[in-house]
């Protein structure tokens, strides 16, 4: 007799908790559906790059062709000749640019070095042209690849074999 009244229990225990458990996976099934949960709708925009280079802003607009602006801060203590710049993600397709014949503003020619001169604590804007930015309603992620070399640097060849390569993260929505 003991024993079923504990088995009673028991019952009653996974009866009263499972109708709950049943409730909240309904409720957060639904939210899903809604688009509630989607994660596109929960994550930030974001620029990054590493330490030194700042992405102050940006914008991705799509179509055919597409294009990408960033405005990039130098934080690197040093002025810098950046010559190219590109971006690779999900819906991003083409999208580089060479700085060194098509700086923003026109072609910059800094110290005899070819590309687009960032003094110390300047900032800029540049726009990058894509092949094609897919039609795409909501974020989409890219991955920022920025070559550069030191403003010291005696020429373009000795910029080119002592060129920096750093990596960053684009998360924007497609305008």
């Amino acid at each position: 007799m003991v024993m079923k009244k504990k088995a009673q229990a028991a019952m009653e225990f996974l009866m009263t908790y499972g109708w709950a458990i049943l409730v909240v996976l309904v409720v957060i099934g639904a939210l899903a559906y809604f688009g509630v949960l989607n994660p596109q709708n929960l994550l930030p925009e974001k620029c990054t790059l590493p330490m030194g280079l700042y992405c102050k802003d940006h914008i991705i607009n799509g179509g055919t062709p597409g294009s990408i602006a960033l405005k990039i801060e130098n934080g690197m203590g040093q002025g810098i000749m950046i010559t190219n710049i590109t971006i690779d993600g999900q819906i991003l397709n083409g999208c580089t640019i060479d700085l060194k014949t098509a700086a923003p503003g026109g072609a910059d020619t800094y110290n005899l070095l070819d590309g687009w001169h960032l003094a110390n604590g300047d900032s800029g804007s540049v726009t990058i042209t894509c092949t094609s930015v897919a039609e795409f309603s909501g974020k989409t992620k890219g991955d920022i690849t920025l070559i550069y070399c030191d403003d010291t640097s005696l020429d373009d060849t000795d910029c080119g074999n002592f060129a920096h390569t750093i990596e960053g993260e684009l998360m924007a929505k497609v305008e």
